[in-house]
């Protein structure tokens, strides 16, 4: 490795958040910036912002371009890998499609790598190198959180398939006969039944069904049901909440039995926001997927919790470019 590039940089672009962080080639944090301003700009504003806050940070940290291995982006959406280019995605207000996002963000950057990846593709690179991924030859990172996906490593690659779009568990059919449309224009898809971004059409089902709300949700504040006041629903004994978290638990479980049935991995780790919700969702989770396995499980695939913290995003972001080494 040239000695003048010593450092990584990650890129974790979100509807909510966007974070810039420099990382040491072992996965140290050194500094991050982070802006929540960046969601209603057009996709070359966005590429602006981007460059702009980089340059922030590397004055900051008194290294200039020459000293990154490269920069690692994340993103939450269909990414063709190959090509650096964001085919859509939904979690901005401007739309995203069919956007040369490598290129454009090369004018900044010339001599300087640059990998674009889906948001769990990163993630799951980031448990394989420094996480509760470490060690294993074929695991599955799995993010339950405003949407569900998933990233596949298998001999120390990340499975892709041919455009760049495996791993997108949140899309597979789980009920066909399902009335929740998903954002990807199909009915039953497990992101619909189970993600934050669906909590208030589940609530909204069970208020039409005869149930009443213990935490004041109603019809009118519907919109306001979120993975905090699911939470606080299951602490409070609200019933909606504790049909809820027993429903969308055993999703996620029969989701993770499909991944088993489809690449029988060594390991399955579980992260993002709706993995907050305690022990009992855990539980529940691996209770139902055990139920489903009957004979079939002949050596046991374990199911873990996330080790990374916080800055999951931006070091699995970075560590995208350790992937071909």
């Amino acid at each position: 490795m040239d000695m003048d590039k010593i450092l990584l940089c990650g890129v974790d672009l979100g509807g909510t958040k966007l974070s810039i962080g420099l990382f040491s080639i072992d996965g140290n944090l050194i500094g991050k910036e982070i802006v929540y301003n960046h969601n209603d700009k057009n996709p070359d504003e966005l590429i602006k912002i981007i460059a702009d806050l980089i340059m922030v940070l590397l004055k900051k940290n008194n290294v200039t371009a020459r000293h990154l291995s490269g920069i690692g982006v994340g993103l939450a959406g269909h990414i063709l890998y190959r090509k650096g280019i964001v085919i859509t995605t939904s979690n901005f207000s401007e739309v995203i499609r069919d956007y040369p996002f490598v290129r454009k963000l090369s004018a900044y950057f010339s001599d300087v790598k640059i990998v674009l990846d889906n948001d769990a593709n990163a993630q799951a690179f980031d448990e394989y190198k420094y996480g509760a991924g470490k060690g294993y030859n074929s695991m599955v990172f799995m993010t339950v959180s405003t949407g569900i996906g998933a990233g596949i490593v298998l001999n120390g690659k990340l499975l892709r398939g041919r455009s760049g779009t495996a791993g997108e568990i949140g899309h597979s059919i789980i009920d066909v006969n399902s009335r929740i449309r998903c954002t990807c224009g199909n009915y039953g898809c497990l992101m619909s039944l189970s993600s934050g971004l669906f909590l208030p059409q589940l609530y909204l089902q069970k208020l039409d069904s005869g149930m009443e709300s213990e935490i004041n949700i109603t019809k009118a504040n519907i919109n306001d049901f979120n993975g905090q006041l699911f939470k606080k629903g299951i602490s409070e004994k609200d019933p909606v909440s504790l049909i809820l978290l027993k429903e969308t638990s055993d999703r996620i479980g029969v989701g993770i039995f499909n991944i088993f049935q489809f690449l029988n991995p060594e390991i399955v780790i579980l992260g993002g926001g709706m993995m907050k919700l305690g022990n009992e969702y855990l539980k529940r989770i691996k209770t139902k997927f055990r139920s489903l396995t009957h004979e079939m499980m002949v050596e046991e695939m374990e199911i873990k919790l996330t080790k990374i913290g916080e800055d999951a995003g931006l070091l699995g972001a970075a560590s995208l470019l350790l992937e071909e080494e």
